[in-house]
């Protein structure tokens, strides 16, 4: 399929195609210029060309590498990246079109943010590469409002513009992926297991909880939570980061029937945060289902394992607290934990005349 690429290529044209003669106006208060040149005039007409991409600012580094027709992030184990996304990026550099010359003493490029490198991490450097040669090398400074307008330069020359358009792509690579993983209502939900315990949902909706396991690692007065929130946690599986899935010492495991495929939830204590694997399989007991909008269900659940597969993602802040009490409980205090031990206690010497 051809068409990401098309779409880059028809969109960064159509930046270049509608270059005009620029006017002062009161509202804007441009400079006058004899026309807007695009900063970058060979990025629309070699998008066919594009295989990486690379946005740089401060200490972090965002890489987005075409594989085939997709777009994927090899800092995050080649996790797909939006092809939408990306397209925005693009065309927003391709969209920078030049209004007003500033200052070309390197000295104070730094006052526009156009220094680079930058000691203040607030600029952003854009390369735009085809294998390892650059198309694009951009320096991207301070914004505009009231109208929008993008102070930038070529990273090989000292010349500062003021361009129309805007550029504020940022370097998380989150921003680049779909960040809900799955959806499913809770009413879908036959049953799920945790720590042991299986939690199933009768005919009228209320939940009853049954140990499966010799020794079970859910704590009693975590179960009413877990069969509020794991049901919570799935209606609208949210990450905030992916990467390579990698075994982890302390993790739990959470299996979740609904109908006709089992969800596996594989959730890592990593730090203060957890990092969940997912895992979707078809039950070989249960028929596949008939009814149309049955079928759309199971095919997006069957699309999201395989979206997974090989990933581990991190789930969002707010989260973690009430997932981490349910599977990772604090142990309990010992009963005698405010007692000093035998033999710690400390000697006391009573003052002189003390009775």
């Amino acid at each position: 399929m051809k068409q990401p690429i098309i779409a880059i290529s028809m969109v960064a044209a159509a930046l270049v195609a509608v270059a005009i003669l620029v006017k002062p106006t009161v509202e804007s208060g441009e400079t006058a210029a004899a026309t807007r040149e695009p900063l970058v005039p060979l990025l629309a007409p070699r998008a066919r060309d594009i295989t990486a991409i690379e946005l740089t600012q401060g200490s972090k580094t965002l890489r987005l590498r075409k594989d085939g027709d997709v777009w994927t992030l090899p800092d995050a184990g080649s996790f797909r990246a939006q092809t939408a996304r990306v397209n925005e990026l693009l065309s927003a550099l391709a969209g920078l079109e030049t209004i007003e010359a500033m200052t070309s003493a390197k000295e104070r490029l730094g006052e526009l943010n156009l220094a680079w490198p930058d000691d203040q991490g607030v600029a952003k450097l854009a390369r735009v590469l085809a294998g390892d040669a650059p198309i694009a090398e951009v320096v991207i400074g301070k914004e505009r409002f009231s109208p929008d307008a993008q102070f930038a330069r070529l990273l090989g020359e000292s010349q500062a513009w003021k361009c129309s358009g805007t550029f504020r792509s940022g370097v998380d690579q989150v921003q680049y992926i779909d960040r809900q993983l799955m959806e499913l209502a809770g009413g879908d939900i036959e049953r799920f297991t945790a720590g042991g315990v299986e939690f199933t949902r009768g005919d009228n909706g209320a939940w009853t909880a049954a140990q499966v396991e010799p020794v079970a690692m859910l704590p009693e007065t975590q179960r009413e939570s877990a069969q509020r929130t794991i049901p919570e946690v799935l209606s609208r599986l949210e990450i905030e980061d992916v990467r390579a899935a990698k075994e982890h010492p302390e993790h739990r495991t959470v299996r979740v029937i609904s109908r006709s495929r089992a969800i596996e939830l594989d959730i890592a204590k990593d730090g203060d945060d957890l990092w969940v694997k997912v895992d979707v399989e078809r039950l070989a007991d249960q028929a596949e289902p008939t009814d149309a909008a049955e079928q759309a269900r199971v095919k997006a659940l069957d699309e999201a394992g395989a979206r997974c597969a090989g990933f581990e993602f991190r789930l969002p802040s707010w989260r973690v607290t009430s997932l981490s009490a349910i599977l990772f409980p604090a142990p309990p205090a010992p009963a005698n934990a405010d007692q000093p031990a035998p033999g710690t206690q400390p000697t006391v010497i009573s003052p002189a005349g003390a009775p």
